[in-house]
């Protein structure tokens, strides 16, 4: 591994972690206050509009987002007015596709409430989420520009300015502004609030950026790099949207499934509300960690992979993967020992600390399989990676279909487990042939 490559992982996966632990700690506190401000039920509710929310996302953003990355790290594009044309052209593409998805949502909030979510006060909280979407996406493009050229800084404080924005938003509005009963909504403009903060930081370190460099931004040929950018990011867009779309199906699935096996809407209602507002945000806290490195191996894997420098991507993916499971089994041990402590601690939920020793197995595969998917996509394998997912998020629905009905979330548990524990298979053995077997 080259020294400057080795060096820009290092200070960005630094950087990145450093902001993202700070980051999750404050969306503990947000979620402990979630909690306390209108409890389990309303918690839920909340989170039910999160498939939506990501399904948006998938489509106007990421895959754009993650194309962009990999467009600024291609050898042949490496001149500032190469990026800034990407960057327009990523910019134009994803807030306009956005936009109108904001539209479709805030007019068919009802209808999507109703037949999609199947309940009818997700509208509100749909039609507050829409005025998110062009932020989102601004932001989107240029956190993908700035990992491109491997300045993580500005990435770094924009997700700590959100968390701060969106918790100082929702406890504004819930004690100076709007009166009577809390509810789920009031959360929602906090993560409008977050966006809007967050986009505007980014937009400031952008222009300050670009008036430091003396290039101007002329004869932009913005069909060329928008063909460039699209034939990237269909086949990520296609991996996200799809995964996306299996994984809002099951989010939509759990909490009907767990009404069968309980009998009681409301009690499946919040016990939803606990796995995917308390629980699944503990689990899911190592990430901070795992998921910096990712982020930061893509442009470098993907740079290194079209100069065919296979010596140093195989070391770079030996010394991620033993990081992740490090990261993993530590994680493990913690839940086993103290998960129940956490649960009442953080949450004053016996429940929720039952679930966290319960699900603490599921760490390494968690973290190990979202590195080997980033891998994956550096090496410009994403169609593959789509079919893994598909096949994981497919097992895990199957067995909310088959035994969440009658074994409630200890069946999930299981889906869970089987499902990463296939995808991490599958991975891993196409990673190996990649780079290990087929280039020897």
């Amino acid at each position: 591994m080259t020294s400057s490559t080795k060096n820009s992982i290092i200070k960005g996966t630094f950087i990145l972690t450093a902001a993202g632990i700070l980051s999750r700690f404050l969306g503990f506190y947000n979620r402990i206050f979630l909690t306390d401000l209108f409890g389990a039920r309303e918690l839920g509710i909340y989170q039910m509009i999160f498939p939506i929310y990501m399904v948006i996302f998938s489509l106007c953003c990421q895959g754009i987002q993650t194309a962009l990355t990999r467009q600024i790290a291609r050898p042949d594009f490496q001149s500032n007015h190469a990026h800034k044309c990407l960057l327009r052209t990523a910019l134009v593409i994803s807030t306009t596709l956005s936009t109108l998805c904001g539209i479709v949502v805030y007019f068919c909030a009802e209808w999507i409430s109703l037949q999609i979510l199947h309940s009818t006060e997700c509208a509100d909280c749909l039609r507050i989420l829409c005025f998110a979407f062009p932020f989102v996406s601004v932001k989107g493009c240029l956190i993908g520009y700035y990992i491109g050229i491997q300045k993580s800084g500005v990435t770094a404080w924009s997700q700590l300015i959100e968390q701060v924005a969106k918790i100082g938003g929702v406890y504004f509005i819930a004690t100076l502004i709007l009166q009577g009963e809390p509810r789920a909504y009031f959360a929602v403009y906090g993560i409008v609030i977050g966006e809007c903060f967050s986009c505007v930081w980014m937009i400031v370190c952008y222009i300050k950026t670009f008036t430091k460099k003396s290039s101007e931004l002329q004869n932009c040929n913005m069909k060329f790099y928008g063909q460039e950018l699209i034939k990237d990011a269909i086949p990520l867009t296609t991996n996200r949207l799809s995964l996306t779309a299996l994984q809002s199906l099951e989010a939509i699935l759990i909490p009907h499934m767990l009404n069968l096996y309980l009998q009681n809407g409301d009690a499946a209602l919040i016990l939803y509300g606990t796995l995917t507002g308390m629980v699944l945000p503990c689990i899911m806290f190592p990430t901070t960690l795992t998921s910096s490195l990712a982020t930061m191996l893509l442009p470098a894997i993907s740079s290194e992979y079209k100069s065919e420098h296979l010596t140093t991507i195989r070391n770079i993916i030996r010394k991620s993967l033993r990081f992740c499971i490090l990261i993993g089994v530590a994680s493990t041990v913690f839940l086993l020992c103290f998960g129940r402590w956490a649960g009442i601690f953080l949450f004053d939920s016996p429940t929720a600390g039952d679930l966290l020793f319960q699900f603490a197995l599921l760490c390494p595969f968690i973290y190990l399989s979202a590195c080997l998917a980033s891998i994956m996509n550096g090496l410009g394998k994403a169609t593959v990676n789509l079919l893994y997912s598909i096949l994981g998020i497919g097992i895990r629905i199957g067995f909310i279909l088959w035994l969440v009905p009658t074994m409630g979330l200890t069946g999930f548990m299981w889906g869970m487990m089987i499902s990463y524990l296939i995808q991490t298979a599958c991975l891993t053995f196409t990673i190996y042939r990649l780079v290990y077997r087929d280039r020897k």
